[in-house]
């Protein structure tokens, strides 16, 4: 027997009620066993060997890890600073293959960035121009500069901007695989609206457990490598962001808030020494890159068969081309 219209239109809204009250109760579940079953202060250690020790920001206590010596002989060599991605989940580990081997060599640092790690995370506005201003500070006041500093992913946008405004403190900057070097980056827009959505108090905390649950954090750390897989970065990251407030700094993040659109000209207008190393990923583009190899301060390398965390898929090639671009600057 066939539906007439007048049945069709009476079973519509009882799918669609059916699919939405579906919908509802497992979110409702979920809320509920992020509450009862996921632990949000898990113990949690240092992601690197060496000191860990902290300064006093604008964004509250803010840690950073020490290591290696600060001469080799009687010539003092050019200390190196690392600050990790900022993501769901970022951390120091993400610099461990480089952090561990430069310690061997000269005195190395890396920062955890507020609301990340050791650092307070506190409910403040995350922005740019904070994390600019931190990382100035922590060069400034910790390291001493001038500086080598490498940063990754969103991070080097903050550098490129603190280079900008602090010029002494640098030597040179070492991106890799830096965001804001595609076309589609200069429309990227905050969005307040989906902020607040992301801040609501009844779901704020499940939303981020869900995002950064065990299978999504495997997800996003396995397209993020072509070579292999490293469990303990992939631990570490469920670790520290499962801590009080580990959620606010990323809302800001997946709202949009962390981008600046336009950074591709600042990236343009660097005058030190840049390198930078990217592979290939499901995020980063980079259609732009070509405009800035022209530039007789940058030196650029795409690393194939590399993903986005160069540093974990091919440590050998990336140090190498570090030494290489480091060995033609005046120390």
């Amino acid at each position: 027997m066939k539906n007439t219209p007048g049945r069709a239109n009476v079973i519509a809204p009882i799918v669609t009620t059916t699919g939405l009250l579906a919908v509802l109760g497992a979110g409702l579940a979920w809320i509920a066993h992020s509450r009862r079953n996921i632990f949000h202060d898990i113990p949690m250690t240092a992601a690197l060997d060496g000191e860990l020790k902290s300064f006093e920001s604008q964004a509250g206590t803010v840690a950073y890890y020490a290591a290696g010596a600060s001469a080799a002989g009687v010539r003092a060599i050019t200390p190196m600073v690392f600050v990790h991605s900022v993501n769901a989940a970022p951390s120091s580990a993400e610099v461990r293959p480089l952090f561990e081997h430069y310690a061997s060599s000269r005195r190395v640092y890396a920062i955890d960035l507020p609301g990340f790690g050791f650092s307070d995370r506190r409910d403040i506005a995350y922005s740019p121009q904070l994390y600019r201003d931190v990382i100035n500070q922590f060069v400034a006041e910790v390291v001493g500069g001038p500086a080598d500093v490498v940063a990754l992913s969103l991070s080097a946008e903050f550098l490129a901007q603190a280079a900008m405004a602090r010029g002494e403190l640098y030597r040179a900057l070492i991106f890799l695989s830096p965001t804001g070097m595609s076309r589609r980056s200069e429309s990227i827009q905050p969005s307040e609206a989906l902020h607040q959505f992301l801040r609501v108090p009844i779901w704020s905390r499940p939303l981020f457990d869900l995002v950064t649950s065990r299978p999504s954090t495997r997800l996003f750390l396995s397209l993020s490598q072509r070579k292999g897989f490293d469990r303990d970065l992939c631990d570490y990251a469920y670790i520290t962001s499962h801590q009080p407030g580990a959620e606010r700094a990323p809302f800001y993040f997946l709202a949009g808030k962390l981008f600046t659109p336009g950074i591709f000209d600042v990236y343009r207008a660097l005058d030190k020494p840049v390198l930078m190393l990217y592979g290939d990923g499901p995020t980063a583009q980079y259609h732009r890159v070509d405009e800035l190899r022209r530039r007789p301060n940058w030196r650029i390398h795409h690393l194939k068969g590399c993903g986005e965390l160069v540093q974990f898929d091919s440590p050998e090639t990336v140090i190498a081309r570090i030494d290489e671009f480091l060995a033609g600057l005046q120390v």
